[in-house]
């Protein structure tokens, strides 16, 4: 009888760790590494919703035509040549407009998101916002093209009116279209939407989406490294709905646009012609990478931005005014943006708003930006701004605009270079109070070069109230050697960011950006 009950204890035991066994087999088996191939339909899509926690898919060279919601901790990896693109081709029936010369429209009950020839993104003419008689009324627009330049900076036009349910269009040299390869984005829909924590997208190239890249809520600590974005409609890579410790990295962004243009040192009138084509009757900025509404500690990481609208942003156009409220203090608290290049912007290099506590700007590379690195509105801080390159900015360098800044602020040990405007310029454009920015702080910055040298103060502002020294002019850069204040006990007693004991060599620091 014994030996029968120890049999079947034997037994039991065995089924029992049999049973757990099976239990915790499909927690302890390594992720999979799953290769995709493009494919007619949603290949990525449904990768994804039958994917683990922890699997990573490798999506192999082609294009994939879909939008899809990451909502689980995975790493996407796109092999060289692997495209998420987000245009189809447009069918539609073209016909010329008799009215007016060079352009062409057609019928479609559905509006399009953006329209691209030959996979650049054509200006778009908003028909809300383009009403108002004369030059810049879209009828006019469309026939003769923006007034200094024609179609020569804006090349191509094209608007829906929903009233008609009608696409016009006007192309370059007034061509056909059904001569050239035109396509369209169709969904609002990111490309990517990234909802869940520790999600990796690496590798991966974006292609004509409304946004490449959205970070939402739910994301937290997820990374976008060396990804290339080369065509987008809105935002390059948006982090937002409260995303936070997410960091992009390494990436390179083009706004992907067929208005090709370069600013030029001079500041010609007709350079704000395609800035107003977007601003004043089109869909307003299109920014590389935007941070609006956003949690806490995300970081923006030697990134390059080319030919984009704006470049990095940090802001909520609902406070960029005073009589406005804060939507909320702690958005993008502790955000860093560190060691990208911008260039060739055609409004601001990087821009600053809403609470600013805590942000560090640093070691960024602004190049032949239109607006360069501009203020709008920072409420709280500290925010820190250092060891920045500002190289032929045009019109504008560093600029505070918008309204008063009651932040508190620190913009030290940068190096202004060329460009047609000083190295700061205070201008407001609320004109209903005094312009005010008491608790920012200008120290060791370097103007070399520059065209009206470190300071101008636009007409029916008050005068400056910033604290400001060893902030050095000059056209012989060794002027600029032992010129700064030691920074290492500014803060209180304590160094300022970058600038901690024994930061420089010689008597004193070097005013400007390196030693």
């Amino acid at each position: 009888m014994v030996s029968i009950m120890k049999t079947f204890l034997a037994a039991l035991r065995s089924a029992t760790a049999q049973v757990a066994f099976a239990f915790v087999l499909p927690f302890t088996v390594s992720a999979a590494e799953i290769h995709l191939k493009p494919a007619a339909g949603k290949a990525l899509r449904e990768a994804i919703a039958s994917a683990t926690p922890g699997d990573t898919l490798v999506l192999e060279p082609g294009i994939y035509h879909e939008q899809v919601r990451v909502d689980k901790t995975l790493t996407i990896r796109g092999e060289p040549g692997a495209i998420l693109d987000g245009a189809t081709s447009l069918k539609v029936t073209w016909s010329p407009v008799a009215d007016m010369k060079t352009v062409f429209a057609a019928l479609t009950e559905n509006r399009p998101e953006g329209l691209l020839v030959g996979g650049r993104f054509i200006a778009e003419i908003r028909f809300d916002r383009a009403q108002e008689s004369g030059d810049w009324h879209w009828r006019t627009l469309l026939a003769k093209g923006t007034p200094l330049s024609g179609f020569g900076q804006v090349r191509a036009l094209w608007m829906y009116h929903p009233k008609e349910k009608r696409i016009y269009v006007r192309l370059e040299n007034g061509g056909a279209p059904e001569t050239v390869a035109l396509s369209a984005v169709m969904s609002r829909q990111p490309s990517l939407e990234i909802v869940a924590p520790g999600v990796v997208v690496e590798g991966l190239t974006f292609a004509a989406g409304v946004e490449a890249v959205t970070l939402n809520d739910g994301a937290k600590d997820c990374v976008i490294r060396h990804c290339r974005v080369t065509s987008y409609e809105r935002t390059g890579i948006l982090i937002t709905g409260g995303a936070s410790t997410c960091t992009v990295e390494g990436c390179e962004i083009t706004r992907g646009a067929f208005e090709e243009w370069q600013p030029t040192e001079e500041g010609r009138r007709e350079n704000y012609e395609i800035w107003k084509i977007h601003k004043s009757v089109g869909k307003y900025d299109r920014i590389g990478i935007e941070i609006s509404r956003a949690g806490a500690g995300n970081r923006i990481l030697r990134n390059h931005l080319d030919r984009v609208f704006d470049g990095i942003c940090l802001g909520d156009y609902r406070a960029e005014s005073l009589d406005k409220p804060m939507p909320d203090p702690d958005h993008g608290r502790g955000t860093e943006i560190a060691e990208n290049v911008i260039e060739n912007t055609r409004d601001s290099g990087i821009e600053l708003g809403v609470g600013c506590v805590e942000v560090n700007v640093h070691h960024n590379t602004l190049r032949r930006t239109h607006g360069g690195l501009r203020f709008k509105v920072p409420r709280i801080g500290p925010v820190f701004i250092h060891h920045n390159q500002l190289i032929d900015g045009t019109p504008f360098n560093i600029w505070f605009s918008m309204d008063s800044s009651p932040a508190e602020g620190y913009v030290y040990h940068n190096t202004i270079t060329g460009g047609s405007s000083p190295a700061l310029l205070y201008s407001s454009f609320n004109a209903k109070r005094d312009f005010a920015t008491p608790k920012w702080h200008f120290l060791n910055n370097l103007a070399w070069k520059v065209k009206g040298g470190f300071f101008e103060q636009r007409k029916a502002t008050p005068p400056r109230d910033f604290t400001e020294s060893n902030n050095i002019t000059t056209d012989d850069a060794m002027t600029a050697i032992d010129a700064g204040l030691d920074l290492s006990t500014y803060l209180k007693g304590k160094p300022l960011p970058g600038c901690e004991p024994g930061y420089f060599k010689g008597k004193a620091p070097d005013a400007g950006a390196g030693e």
